[in-house]
């Protein structure tokens, strides 16, 4: 768990140094992000949190700010940088959209209002939550939260424990039982999500679940499963760069070249999201094998660097990889020759 917890060092720095008053959201802040984005007031007030407890947020200078706001009617510097990371549209924009038929900005809205239960926080161990045995006491958890003591630049030390969502949800609904108004600081780990269902193939590359000829029999399991490992993930960008896995999985020895094994998958088509290539879904275009290597991942400690590494702008989903069996090299698999077909996971551009 090394990588996770120092890869979560720059997270706690950051936290250490919030204000105490950072976490008041103001009745004029919910207003402006109604106004701008179509949220209902519970709905603002939970995005505004859940942007300030994202540490890896990307955050405008000052000079910055100053270049754009004379053209930014209605934002403050803060919901401007929730729209640029969140590439939301105003809602005048939004309501023409709707006007022309287009479904996009509603679905944007739904895709950010979302949680899933297995995005991961810090939670800052303090005030009536002291300890992690305090934390699993009032959330009435079943196992106590992984613990982490991390310290800023003058050497001030604050303990962190790592907690889901449900986790989370249960914390807090522990204090309200408790007639408590604290309101502890939760940091969002930027992590790609992964919740795979165990009733349907949800989420699968290229394959819409909720059509008949996909869903799976009542004695069937969709594999891989959520807690499955070891497991075969397909890599097709810088992970499939063996010094770099190496380095990431903290690999005694590094990584082999044979452990990255040749293959391809399909369904998808490799798309450029913001500045980086990302695989897609290719709902209805023609297949075509997108080329890569498969690798297997041995432990959910390992799964936690690789989810930590491709940060939220990712998913992981379930594919089907077909694996050569030939000696071709890395990332040069096709549909000929012989192939081994695994079920598999990959990262999927959350766009």
């Amino acid at each position: 768990m090394d990588f996770l917890l120092d890869a979560c060092e720059g997270l706690v720095v950051n936290a250490i140094s919030i204000p105490e008053d950072d976490a008041l959201i103001s009745p004029a802040d919910i207003n402006r992000w109604r106004s701008l984005f179509g949220f209902t007031a519970s709905e603002a007030e939970k995005e505004i949190r859940d942007w300030r407890s994202n540490l890896g947020r990307e955050r405008l200078t000052r000079f910055a700010w100053e270049a754009v706001k004379s053209s930014a009617k209605g934002f403050d510097k803060e919901s401007y940088e929730y729209a640029l990371g969140n590439q939301r549209l105003p809602l005048a924009s939004a309501a023409k959209n709707r006007q022309s038929g287009l479904k996009d900005a509603k679905r944007d809205r739904i895709t950010t209002i979302a949680t899933s239960k297995n995005i991961r926080f810090l939670l800052k161990l303090e005030g009536e939550i002291p300890t992690v045995a305090a934390a699993q006491a009032i959330g009435k958890l079943d196992h106590p939260p992984l613990e982490y003591e991390g310290e800023d630049e003058d050497g001030v030390r604050t303990e962190f424990c790592i907690v889901n969502t449900d986790a989370k949800n249960k914390v807090l609904q522990g204090l309200t039982a408790l007639k408590s108004a604290a309101q502890p600081l939760f940091i969002r780990l930027p992590e790609a999500e992964k919740d795979l269902s165990p009733i349907c193939r949800f989420p699968t590359l290229g394959i819409d679940t909720t059509m008949p000829q996909h869903r799976v029999g009542n004695k069937e399991r969709p594999a891989p499963g959520q807690d499955e490992y070891p497991v075969w993930y397909f890599f097709y960008g810088t992970l499939a760069d063996k010094d770099i896995l190496g380095r990431l999985l903290q690999r005694p020895d590094g990584i082999d070249q044979a452990a990255l094994r040749p293959a391809y998958v399909l369904g998808g088509k490799l798309a450029t999201l913001e500045k980086y290539r990302a695989l897609v879904h290719a709902y209805g275009s023609k297949e075509e094998p997108v080329a890569g290597s498969a690798f297997l991942v041995q432990t959910r400690e390992e799964e936690d660097a690789l989810r930590h590494y491709e940060t939220e702008l990712y998913v992981v989903v379930r594919c089907l990889i077909y694996i050569s069996s030939g000696s071709s090299r890395s990332g040069d698999a096709g549909k000929e020759g012989k192939h081994l077909e695994v079920n598999g996971l990959t990262f999927l551009g959350a766009a």
